[in-house]
């Protein structure tokens, strides 16, 4: 489930932490102090991914922000 989140978010890293039970979610965009997100469903981390995108858009290639 992590891989298949990474490959649909670019922009992210994300991982399962088996000893703990939990995915982490790290935002590669962000320059200054990139802080994790962590949820025990998939479906919350990406609740929480959408939320970081919301705060800090991902640039495009191109320069431009994304919608």
């Amino acid at each position: 489930m992590a891989r298949e989140l990474e490959g649909r978010h670019p922009g992210w890293v994300v991982l399962w932490r088996c000893w703990a039970c939990r995915y982490w979610a790290f935002p590669c965009w962000i320059t200054t102090g990139p802080e994790p997100v962590e949820a025990r469903h998939a479906d919350d981390l990406l609740t929480l991914m959408r939320q970081v995108e919301a705060q800090h858009p991902i640039l495009r290639r191109s320069g431009q922000h994304a919608d």
